[in-house]
């Protein structure tokens, strides 16, 4: 588990490195998740030591240091649910160091001479980084239009994506949709992604995938209990409210972007 010795090994560290290249210290909390690393002064690039915690468990979710805004060297990366290290990547060489075979599933959608079908598979489909950051990335601030809700809308969000066997990412495909608005802040979202996948391996050999982003505003999420598990498919939960203020006789609609601690 990523804890303390971790922490205190990360701050010796931190210091000396920040002492050394005069780096200021930040800090970003979103839902239950904060995130602490450092800015150089003077070209503004992320540098040095950096780690991600839940602030409900105190478990480290993410450690490892920055060079110009990227993530350098060993990372090592933990479990959400167990606080169990995930994987281990080096970003040096593009190598995966360690993974937690026991996290991750052992049947994914990949592709076949028939298209894409459910087979077990050496490793599935994998994005590098603590375990769901995918998820959180794509639901943090996620924005509901405008109009979806001056008109109270509830609905899903259905996409299609697709990574070929060197980890490239295409799409998206709409499935299912009731929101062109949504399905674009969605698409940007993915896009704009930080990290990067690592293809999915079948019989000893990289091969493509596909997975689905599903968005649910508003709808009540016990309609999809039976499928939320499923590896390829990233479900996220997104709500707003529609409030009346009496004096004015108006509506007032209050946005509940996601919070990632209610994501899955």
């Amino acid at each position: 588990m990523l804890r303390l010795l971790s922490l205190f090994i990360l701050f010796l560290t931190t210091v000396s490195i920040a002492s050394a290249q005069k780096l200021k210290k930040r800090t970003e909390s979103y839902g239950t998740y904060k995130e602490v690393y450092h800015i150089d002064k003077e070209t503004k690039f992320r540098c040095g030591e950096s780690f991600i915690i839940n602030n409900t468990t105190k478990d480290t979710l993410a450690i490892g240091h920055y060079l110009n805004s990227a993530r350098a060297d060993k990372w090592i990366f933990g479990d959400i649910e167990s606080g169990e290290d995930y994987m281990i990547y080096n970003y040096s060489n593009d190598s995966l160091i360690y993974l937690n075979q026991s996290l991750v599933a052992d049947s994914f959608l990949v592709k076949t001479d028939n298209g894409y079908e459910l087979k077990k598979v050496d490793r599935p489909l994998l994005y590098v980084g603590y375990k769901d950051e995918i998820i959180h990335s794509i639901g943090r601030d996620l924005e509901i239009p405008l109009e979806v809700m001056k008109e109270e809308k509830v609905g899903l969000s259905l996409l299609q994506y697709f990574v070929d066997e060197k980890g490239n990412l295409s799409g998206p495909k709409l499935v299912s949709g009731f929101s062109k608005e949504m399905e674009q802040s969605i698409n940007r979202k993915v896009v704009m992604l930080p990290g990067k996948f690592l293809p999915a391996i079948f019989d000893g050999n990289a091969i493509a995938s596909t997975f689905f982003v599903r968005v649910n505003v508003g709808l009540d999420r016990e309609l999809f209990a039976g499928d939320i598990g499923q590896p390829y498919i990233l479900h996220i939960d997104s709500y707003y409210n529609v409030q009346v203020t009496e004096q004015k006789e108006r509506r007032r609609i209050g946005i509940r972007r996601v919070d990632i601690s209610e994501v899955r």
